[in-house]
């Protein structure tokens, strides 16, 4: 779906969530890093860390890393 879905007018920003707490934090860094607004502060408004969100074509795990995330290779 991403292969198809994620372009540069409409681009897919994934967020890897394992660690909720720190995506959250790490998707409001997005956020205000990306949108323009008064008063914006950049030591305030960084970027993400980049292990944690990005585009999707750079995020999206092979096949064979998700078949291990979801238990296919357990045994």
């Amino acid at each position: 779906m991403f292969f198809y879905t994620d372009t540069a007018d409409a681009p897919w920003t994934v967020v890897k969530s394992k660690d909720k707490k720190r995506a959250r934090l790490e998707c409001m860094k997005h956020f205000l890093s990306t949108l323009d607004y008064p008063d914006k502060d950049p030591e305030i408004a960084r970027a993400p860390d980049p292990l944690i969100v990005g585009r999707a074509r750079h995020m999206v795990l092979s096949g064979a890393e998700l078949g291990h995330v979801m238990g296919a290779s357990a045994g």
